[in-house]
């Protein structure tokens, strides 16, 4: 009995120890599960998140390619501040993130770099120029430049645009091993003006890119970009 309770000791100080350093977080982590810990019925949240954190600076996004948004952080011991949130530091591992905000939620992540090294999420869509050629997905996907949002940027491009009404864009594209933009495949369109200029934009990113890893190696991915304009609700 007195070596399970020094070993749970032992584990409660060496989290808190962990927590310490600020390096232990600094990397990706995507979230796998979300608890609601309040009394209020919650719809499930299955919405994608990952959580990148560098010295300062966390970066959250909400689709695999890019970032959405950016917030300080800091820990200090089991507490995890980001921007005017605290959380508690459940678990930390070198794959796993525990944090959880009392009485309302607890998110659990997995490291990226972890999830890169599953075969289970490797998913084979043929060949382009003679290599293996990949769909990205939330756990195997290229990444634009970090703190850059490409939605962002490519709707800027065509904001001066009036859509009068429903409509939704759709192109395909891949990404090389070297972070080049290649093989752009327009799937649906909505002018002739508004898609070339989307296209030249995403042309321009070539080499702003970071290409998807499998085990570390740089691969090949195909992937998607969207824009849906909802019908307007006044007639």
């Amino acid at each position: 009995m007195k070596k399970i309770i020094f070993f749970v000791a032992f584990l409660n100080i060496s989290l808190v120890v962990f927590c310490q350093n600020p390096g232990a977080l600094q990397k990706s982590w995507i979230k796998m599960s979300i608890e609601n810990l309040s009394q209020v019925v919650m719809d499930p949240d299955t919405l994608y998140s990952r959580y990148t954190f560098d010295k300062s600076k966390l970066y959250i996004s909400f689709y695999p390619g890019w970032d959405d948004y950016k917030q300080d952080w800091s820990i200090r011991k089991n507490k995890l501040t980001i921007g005017f949130s605290t959380y508690r530091v459940n678990e930390l591992t070198d794959t796993s993130l525990v944090i959880v905000a009392d009485g309302f939620r607890k998110l659990s992540f997995l490291a990226e770099e972890y999830l890169t090294n599953q075969e289970k999420y490797l998913d084979s869509i043929g060949v382009y120029n003679g290599k293996p050629l990949y769909k990205a997905n939330n756990f195997i996907t290229p990444r634009y430049l970090i703190g850059k949002s490409l939605r962002e940027e490519l709707q800027k491009s065509v904001s001066s645009y009036e859509i009068p009404r429903a409509n939704h864009f759709l192109l395909t594209f891949i990404v090389t091993e070297n972070g080049e933009i290649e093989n752009i495949k327009l799937i649906k369109g909505i002018i002739d003006d508004f898609d070339n200029n989307i296209i030249k934009q995403l042309q321009a990113t070539s080499k702003a890119w970071k290409a998807a890893t499998y085990k570390s190696k740089p691969i090949q991915t195909e992937m998607f970009f969207e824009i849906k304009y909802l019908d307007s609700i006044v007639r």
